[in-house]
């Protein structure tokens, strides 16, 4: 699944835990019925986040030929309903050599406030 954006779209990947959502209850929740089997979710926004349901259409898929779909359902959903955490990485740059989803860094670094005690 590619995930874009209007403008200037950066290359990124997320990873989420999801191991206590029940998508079978969100599918009923939303009316979803037998013809969409829920298979991703997808996020956009920033402030006010919008949440839909990427969705197989059991009715007009064949074997030779899926159809997915982008469900948005009158309920509303949060990120919280769908997602239990989430981590998003976008590379800003324009190198392709961190794009590789198997980079990853070797340590975290937390930078102090420098203020002098004579400035407080």
């Amino acid at each position: 699944m590619k995930a874009s954006v209007q403008y200037n779209d950066r290359i990124g990947h997320a990873s989420a835990d999801i191991s206590g959502i029940n998508y079978d209850q969100i599918a009923e929740q939303c009316n979803l019925g037998a013809r969409y089997t829920i298979i991703g979710i997808s996020l956009y926004g920033t402030d006010d986040i919008s949440v839909s349901l990427l969705c197989r259409d059991n009715e007009e898929s064949t074997d030779q030929n899926e159809i997915l779909v982008n469900v948005y359902p009158s309920v509303e959903l949060a990120v919280g309903d769908v997602l239990e955490r989430l981590n998003v990485t976008v590379n800003i740059t324009h190198n392709a050599s961190y794009d590789d989803p198997n980079l990853d860094t070797v340590r975290e670094v937390t930078i102090e406030d420098n203020e002098d005690e004579e400035d407080k």
